[in-house]
Formats: C-alpha cells, structure tokens, sequence
C-alpha cells in the first residue's frame, strides 16, 4: 500500500495525467500503526495485582475474615512461657491460654501438657498476652545424703483356714463314695482319716463299724466302738451299735447289760427305747419289754413296727384285747411292708 502511494505521488509532481477531467487520485495518507504493548503490560500488571490480593486473602486467618484483626504469632522458644500479671487481670477466665490455668502454666510442664489447644483458633482474638522470658539460674541447693525407706512388708496372701471338723467331713464324704463303688480299702482308709481329725465324728465311726462287721472283722469293729465309747457328750447311737455288734457276736446278757447301763441319759430318746425293749423281747423279759415299747410309742406314737413288737409282748403275756389293740395300731399306720401287714393279719386271725 505504501508503495502505490509513493508512486501517486511521483506522478503528481510530474504532472503527467492522462486527462484533464480525469478525476484527480490522490494518494492514501498513511495511517500511523498502533503500539499495543502498553494496554497489554497493563492487564499484566492488573492481573498479577489481583492474584497477590486473593493469595493475601486467603492467607489470612478465619478471624481476619470476619473483620478482626489477626493475632501476631509468638515465634517458638525453649524459654518458659509465663503470663504477665497485668495480662492475666484484663484475660477472661474462661478462656486460659492453652487450656490451662495460671497456676499450672508457670511450673515447667511436660510437653504433652504445653502444646497448643486445638480450639486455640476459635478463641476471641486478643492483644499478645504472653512474652518470652529467660529462665531464672537454678537454686543450688546442699546434697543431703538420701533417706533410706522403710522396707515394704508384705503379707502374705490369707490362707482359707480349713477346720478339722471340713477335714473330717471331707473325708467322710470321700469314703461314702469309695464304698458306694465297692472300693473297700480306700473307704477304710477315708473312714479312718475323718477319725483322726474328729474323734467324734458320728457318721464316719459307724460307716466304719458297719464296714468292718460286713466284712467279718468283729474285734476290729468293737475296737473302733470302745474307742468312741470314750467321747463326751456319748452320742446314743454308739451305745446301740455296740449291743448290736455283742449280739451279733451271741452274748445277749452283754447286750442287755450295755444298753441298761446308759439308760438313764438316753430316757428321751425313742430309738434307744424301742431297741431296748426288742433286745429284752429276746430274751423273753416281755414286761420289761412292754414298758420301754410304751415308752417309745409316748415318743413317736405313729411308727407301726414298735406297735407290732408290743402287740407280740402284750400276746406273750396273754393280754389278748391289748394285743389285739397293738395289731389294729400297727395297722393304722399304713407304714408296714406288704410282709409285715401279712405277719399281723395272721396274728389278729390267731387271737
């Protein structure tokens, strides 16, 4: 374009045209061409002035954002942290800083203890309440020679007492099981053991006569009775099973003789009572007999066998009405054995 123009130009000084009413051409003025990197390093400027404005926004803390000013962070140091006096009074008390009260934060803490809170963030900004100050020279205090303790005396765990009357029963428990289970020797030797520990244990001596006797050892058996014979207060059924190991044995009189002679401290008794009167019915003393089965029945009034054992005595002595009166007793119990209430019915059937 600009070559054609500086050709025009050429011709019009020449004056050379073609036609005198030709329309004059003239040529095109230049145009100044425009500078564009100015407005370009503007928008540069602009942007990057933008940029650094929200980067500062962002920056700032979330009080900024609400219009606060923001806290100056106080740069880390190994000094002790401590509150100043005037700062503590203006500071609300429910807010302390790092969640401890004064009194805890002037004392060293331990590191777990001095970190920062993590709800420090929302806590109302205030001016800087705490300054750095240079640790105080430690108190060099005379080394004193260590107290020795007192030795720990520890005592020893209590031990659960066990009595010889548990022993005792323990054992005897122990031989009912061995027995039951046919183990002769370890029943004899439970029995035993329980004697040991309670002379006076009853179940465990008359288990152990029993055995004995069942076996045929009757002189061991009355060894053990005598022995018990010996214990204070003499339990009644001692008595009676060393009369019924004599008549096992065959000596009647012995029998009755050791049943009469603790007669009197076994009067309350209804068993002693009973069985004394069928050893006196074995030996044909049926008056005797009589009283001491009466004596019984006083006791326990409804047993029927004690009523027959009266009926055959008071039949022996031919008082028939009475007997009769035993039998139909006996009867009424309803405690007899099909045997025993065929026994009595042939008995009132004889009257």
């Amino acid at each position: 374009m600009s070559l054609i123009n500086q050709v025009l130009n050429q011709l019009e000084a020449r004056g050379e045209h073609t036609a005198p009413d030709q329309t004059q051409i003239r040529p095109v003025p230049t145009q100044a061409r425009r500078d564009w990197s100015m407005p370009v390093l503007i928008l540069l400027l602009l942007a990057l002035l933008l940029g650094v404005a929200a980067w500062l926004l962002l920056r700032q803390p979330t009080a900024a954002s609400a219009g606060a000013p923001a806290v100056p962070a106080v740069p880390a140091t190994p000094a002790l942290v401590a509150v100043a006096p005037a700062a503590v009074e203006s500071a609300p008390t429910a807010a302390p800083v790092n969640q401890l009260s004064y009194e805890l934060s002037v004392p060293p803490l331990p590191d777990a203890l001095r970190e920062p809170s993590p709800v420090a963030a929302t806590m109302e900004p205030q001016r800087p309440l705490v300054a750095a100050i240079e640790p105080e020279a430690p108190v060099v205090e005379p080394v004193r020679p260590p107290v020795p303790a007192a030795p720990v005396v520890r005592s020893a765990p209590p031990v659960k007492q066990i009595s010889p009357q548990q022993r005792a029963d323990a054992a005897y428990r122990k031989g009912l099981q061995a027995q039951y289970q046919r183990l002769v020797p370890e029943a004899l030797a439970a029995y035993e053991a329980a004697l040991r520990d309670d002379p006076a244990h009853e179940g465990a001596r008359l288990a152990l006569v029993n055995l004995l006797q069942g076996n045929g050892q009757l002189d061991a058996a009355e060894k053990v009775l005598r022995q018990g014979m010996t214990v204070k207060p003499l339990p009644h059924s001692f008595i009676i099973a060393l009369a019924r190991l004599q008549l096992a044995q065959g000596d009647l009189t012995q029998a009755q003789h050791t049943l009469h002679s603790h007669l009197q401290q076994a009067a309350d008794d209804a068993d002693y009572q009973a069985f004394y009167a069928a050893v006196l019915q074995r030996g044909e003393q049926h008056g005797a007999a009589v009283d001491h089965y009466r004596a019984a029945l006083k006791l326990t009034p409804r047993n029927g066998m004690w009523c027959v054992g009266l009926a055959i005595s008071l039949q022996a002595l031919a008082r028939k009405e009475e007997a009769r009166q035993a039998y139909e007793q006996a009867l009424a119990t309803r405690s007899l054995s099909p045997e025993q209430t065929a026994f009595v019915q042939q008995r009132l059937a004889a009257l």
